[in-house]
């Protein structure tokens, strides 16, 4: 008799919530897809670091943070809010 795989056609979402890491999965994906969003803006008008930072009225270790994603880096709302903004885009908050 073989074992039945319980995720078997079940989303990826799912399996993540049964493990308990659906949050924290969804929170690296929202950060990387933010640092991949601000490294384009940053190339296509050649900005560095610094210049990003005083852009957005922030630190530069704060830009590092934004650029290199890590679940122990903490980003307030409102450096992620204006870093949208930056962008041409706006945080939005929608039903699950």
């Amino acid at each position: 008799m073989t074992k039945k795989n319980r995720h078997e056609g079940s989303s990826l979402d799912s399996l993540f919530e049964d493990l308990g890491e659906l949050q924290e999965v969804q929170e690296i994906a929202l950060r990387k897809m933010l640092a991949a969003e601000l490294e384009k803006t940053m190339k296509r008008r050649r900005w560095s670091t610094v210049r990003l930072a005083k852009e957005l009225g922030t630190s530069r270790p704060q830009v590092d943070r934004l650029l290199h994603p890590s679940p122990k880096n903490s980003i307030t709302v409102s450096t992620l809010a204006r870093a949208a903004a930056l962008m041409g885009k706006r945080v939005e908050l929608v039903d699950a």
